[in-house]
């Protein structure tokens, strides 16, 4: 049973980073699915390349290489921190905020947001809940990081260091 699990969270991975891509595309950002998770987590006012890289299950190696590029771009940029000199948060642009404020996070395009409207809201309502159930029962689970994809309000920022770049605003995300 744990294996058709692992199969059926990679298949849905997979079509859902392709759907994302697609749309990234359509609506001509420039950008591709894991620097829009970069964003999508500097949005939220997370600015610790370590809490990314761990939210995220990628690579120290593969997250530089990520945020270089969004740098580049002129989406993000490295700040030091006054009280940890070792500790480089990262800054969102306020091209960054204005792009990832306007894609769309999910949208009736969606596959899976149409997968899901094939389902009865009951179906929907218990695949939920019974995903939670067992996400909550897993090692290194992070219920805060969850919470945070589904909330409807901007993000507001815990630090006393300055999560978005100056001129930069934020804006309240559309969601399905």
């Amino acid at each position: 049973m744990a294996n058709q699990i692992r199969a059926l969270c990679s298949v849905i991975t997979k079509i859902a980073r392709a759907d994302l891509q697609s749309r990234l595309e359509t609506y001509d950002s420039g950008i591709s699915a894991i620097e829009h998770g970069v964003l999508g987590h500097l949005y939220r006012g997370i600015d610790s390349m370590a809490e990314i890289r761990r939210l995220m299950g990628v690579a120290p190696s593969t997250l530089v290489y990520v945020v270089d590029g969004l740098e580049q771009k002129k989406l993000v940029r490295r700040s030091k921190d006054p009280s940890d000199r070792r500790r480089e948060p990262l800054l969102l642009e306020k091209k960054a905020a204005d792009l990832f404020a306007r894609i769309p996070k999910m949208d009736a395009s969606s596959v899976l947001v149409k997968s899901l409207e094939n389902m009865k809201e009951s179906r929907r309502r218990e695949l939920v809940l019974l995903l939670n159930e067992f996400v909550e029962g897993l090692p290194g689970s992070d219920r805060m990081y969850l919470r945070s994809e589904s909330e409807d309000e901007a993000p507001v920022s815990t630090s006393p260091l300055q999560r978005v770049a100056p001129g930069a605003r934020r804006r309240k995300r559309n969601h399905e």
